[in-house]
């Protein structure tokens, strides 16, 4: 019961950051914009969404692809070892390639699948695996190299050019750097060297609105995912606990006949009631896993419901208080205005004063001017008629 646990840590968690992430968000929500390692960087042709619901999109096919390769190895093998070891590989490979898939960033969520299915391949191939399946081993090798070209050609279809070899080549090497030693689910994922960090990067209200709705369609996608699934996880986990009992330990059952007889039934009087109660629970189970996610999809609609309010008295204040500033600007704008229409004013005055004294200092002068000239003129037209016609008499 393992997947069980872990899958209910997982919802419970990315329930929780979704309701922390709506309730902290203002009117703009500052975070880190992921970036893929540069060298399995490619120009994509689809959105983020496209990319989101494309590789959710994978999970149901291509888990099924190794449930199916698993039950026919188990199926074709006399070996109880072998077929305990195709056990354990659908066992820790379908949370684990569910897990890959559903990663919040499309593109992590394609190169930590690509390099799972790379790391099984060589884990069947040349690593414990190998010996685990036996002669069984190359077609879990064969699955897991099929799945990977499938990855490669969903992403190529994503891409602008359409060819991926760069990053197929990464992903190869990075799983051959990382192996699996033990089990797939010890094994050492990619999301510690996939990303990179940049500088903070603001969001707007209708991009974090859009998150958070992109957050809650994962969670409705992975609850349907691990409902579907979490009786065949617990049925397999049985089905291994069976076959790890030691049954060279029981008595030969043809010398103690009636004993087993009557243990076997006492024993089943005891845990007869254990059985009820597990047939109770297993039915009351769906509906459990409803109801708790109504309640989560309720919780996650009245935290949007409030944030969208706080956002519109946000908006409100804030226009209210830009209109208060507009306001305030238009009143300097227009005083400043008036203040220098006022000043140019008189600077027209007094240029006009100081070019109408200048022009009647002018007009003075040559009033002035003519005046000594007319006075000039007068006399000496007085002294030339005076020597034409009044010539002095000569004296005897």
């Amino acid at each position: 019961m393992r997947f069980v646990v872990s899958t209910a840590s997982a919802i419970v968690g990315r329930a929780a950051s979704i309701a922390l992430a709506a309730s902290s968000v203002g009117c703009a929500v500052s975070m880190r914009a992921p970036k893929v390692d540069s060298r399995a960087e490619v120009s994509v042709a689809v959105n983020a969404n496209q990319a989101r619901l494309r590789m959710r999109a994978l999970v149901g096919p291509m888990c099924g692809e190794i449930e199916r390769t698993a039950d026919q190895i188990a199926a074709g093998a006399s070996d109880p070892a072998v077929r305990k070891a195709a056990l354990r590989w659908k066992i820790d490979a379908v949370p684990a390639l569910s897990a890959a898939l559903f990663q919040p960033e499309p593109m992590t969520a394609v190169l930590d699948s690509w390099v799972l299915f790379n790391q099984m391949a060589d884990f069947f191939e040349t690593g414990a695996g190998k010996e685990q399946l036996g002669d069984s081993a190359p077609v879990a090798v064969e699955a897991s190299r099929r799945l990977e070209q499938q990855i490669a050609d969903v992403f190529a279809a994503m891409t602008v050019s359409h060819d991926v070899s760069r990053v197929r080549a990464f992903a190869k090497s990075w799983a051959a750097a990382h192996p699996i030693r033990y089990t797939i689910r010890d094994r050492d994922t990619a999301l510690g060297r996939a990303l990179e960090r940049d500088v903070p990067e603001s969001w707007s209200t209708g991009e974090a609105v859009a998150e958070i709705t992109t957050s809650v369609d994962d969670l409705n996608r992975k609850l349907d995912v691990y409902n579907e699934r979490v009786f065949r996880q617990a049925r397999w986990e049985a089905e291994l606990l069976a076959s790890d009992l030691k049954l060279a330990d029981v008595p030969p059952l043809a010398e103690r006949t009636v004993q087993s007889a009557e243990s076997l039934a006492a024993a089943f009087d005891r845990i007869a009631p254990g059985f009820e109660r597990l047939a109770a629970v297993a039915e009351t189970t769906p509906g459990f896993v409803a109801s708790e996610r109504k309640a989560t999809i309720d919780d996650l609609g009245r935290e949007v419901t409030r944030m969208i309010a706080f956002f519109e008295r946000e908006r409100i204040v804030a226009l209210k208080q830009v209109t208060e500033e507009r306001v305030a600007a238009i009143n300097t704008m227009t005083q400043a205005v008036s203040d220098e229409r006022n000043a140019f004013e008189r600077d027209i005055e007094r240029a006009g004063v100081q070019l109408v004294d200048h022009a009647v200092w002018r007009l003075a002068e040559l009033f002035a001017a003519v005046l000594a000239c007319l006075g000039v003129g007068t006399v000496g037209i007085l002294l030339l008629v005076r020597k034409l016609f009044f010539k002095p008499e000569s004296r005897a």
